[in-house]
């Protein structure tokens, strides 16, 4: 069996689907494991099981002190000896786990546990939940960890905190030993470490406030500077908005992949009040966005320069009993001036606003690309451009904003910005 192995970097219309947590409060087992939990409890039944003295079992039914109901679970980090199945269940340190998901669009503002626990010294127990979306990917998470000693149950909340989009499931977590889920951790998993726990509920459902459209980044003028770089977005009804936040990141950093996403934008963005009516923001010469650092272990701030591939997330703050959300620009590279776009004497697209036709003029401009993307990235129009002329059919483009890229022969951007599609 393979160790449940999960980034520490990550910690980053259907009709609706509400379901409850099975068997919360560890009530019902079946051979010596609880109903709807999958659990590592196999391992008793393969090889020597023990807490490094004494034999062990993984997951154990406790039918006294429980509260809720007649029993609960506990479970004790082990090792593992003289297996009878190397493959499947090798010889080494473990901890006890149990794990469920939980189908259900609900987001929840938390989760409640009863926990007592014995966790030895260096070793860190925990309780973690994860939200994923329809599509498989992290959406949202909360976790609480547990050292040392509480010898009578107390109630432990674990808080959410939650990407834009739809929740449709849930994962939890219950592990003796944070090692036995995280690959990274600062403690050492130790055998016997012990986790009970018992009547896990979930809190009050949250909706989510109404997201930004059209969220789109222009390369707007040749000062080499965060000046260059604007992005403007549709607003939605405000009543349950607070704010917005604006902030950069290379494209290949993506909220998802930080610890408290929504925290993060909003701490290091910039924040926007709200009008009533769409919003344009340039960013300042001074203007930063945020990469990995060298390692590759954390992000950290840099000026906003050229020739780096951004996208400019804007945050949605929701106003109190609403979860905020955030909506992201096409990518975006800013161009050097001298370089590329100086070897053009005159650059003009029009209309713009376009209806049918878009003409794209670029004197001396002999072979090159013309590609127009949607905001969210999808590729609508990819043709040719020849001796400095093309006029592009958008008919076929519905109502709205998109970002048009021209590029050279050698595949350098001459220009790229914003084009609006209005029948």
């Amino acid at each position: 069996m393979n160790k449940i192995y999960l980034s520490a970097l990550a910690l980053l219309a259907s009709a609706a689907i509400s379901a409850q947590i099975s068997n919360p409060s560890f009530e019902n087992w079946t051979a010596g494991e609880p109903d709807s939990w999958v659990t590592n409890q196999a391992f008793s039944s393969n090889g020597d099981v023990t807490d490094g003295s004494m034999t062990v079992e993984p997951s154990t039914e406790m039918t006294s002190g429980s509260t809720n109901g007649s029993s609960h679970i506990k479970l004790t980090s082990f090792n593992m000896a003289n297996t009878t199945d190397a493959t499947n269940f090798p010889n080494g340190d473990y901890g006890a786990y149990a794990i469920q998901t939980v189908a259900t669009s609900d987001k929840f503002v938390d989760f409640t546990f009863d926990v007592m626990y014995d966790v030895a010294m260096n070793d860190t127990a925990i309780i973690l939940v994860q939200a994923y979306n329809a599509n498989g990917s992290l959406i949202g998470q909360g976790f609480e960890t547990f050292a040392g000693i509480q010898a009578n149950f107390a109630t432990s909340t674990v808080t959410m905190q939650y990407l834009a989009g739809a929740v449709a499931e849930y994962d939890i977590f219950i592990a003796s030993s944070e090692g036995e889920i995280f690959t990274t951790v600062n403690s050492t998993l130790t055998p016997g470490s012990v986790l009970e726990v018992d009547n896990i509920t979930t809190g009050a459902v949250i909706p989510d406030a109404p997201n930004v459209t059209n969220v789109a980044a222009n390369d707007v003028s040749d000062n080499g500077n965060g000046s260059d770089l604007e992005v403007s977005f549709d607003t939605p009804d405000e009543t349950n908005v607070a704010s917005y936040y604006v902030l950069a990141m290379e494209s290949s950093v993506t909220p998802n992949m930080l610890n408290s996403p929504l925290g993060f934008l909003q701490g290091s963005g910039v924040q926007i009040a709200t009008t009533g009516a769409s919003q344009t923001y340039n960013f300042t010469a001074g203007g930063v966005y945020f990469r990995l650092n060298a390692a590759g272990t954390a992000v950290e701030s840099a000026p906003i320069e050229e020739n780096v591939e951004m996208i400019v997330y804007v945050l949605v703050e929701g106003a109190t009993g609403y979860s905020s959300v955030f909506g992201e620009s096409n990518p975006i590279i800013l161009t050097s001036p001298v370089s590329v776009t100086d070897q053009y004497k005159e650059i003009s697209i029009y209309p713009n606003p376009a209806n049918n036709f878009v003409n794209f003029k670029i004197d001396g401009l002999e072979n090159g690309t013309v590609i127009i993307n949607s905001v969210t990235g999808q590729q609508v129009v990819n043709t040719t451009i020849a001796n400095g002329m093309k006029k592009v059919d958008v008919s076929h483009l519905n109502n709205g904003v998109y970002i048009y890229t021209v590029r050279n022969q050698n595949n350098e951007v001459v220009k790229t910005n914003k084009l609006v599609v209005r029948k």
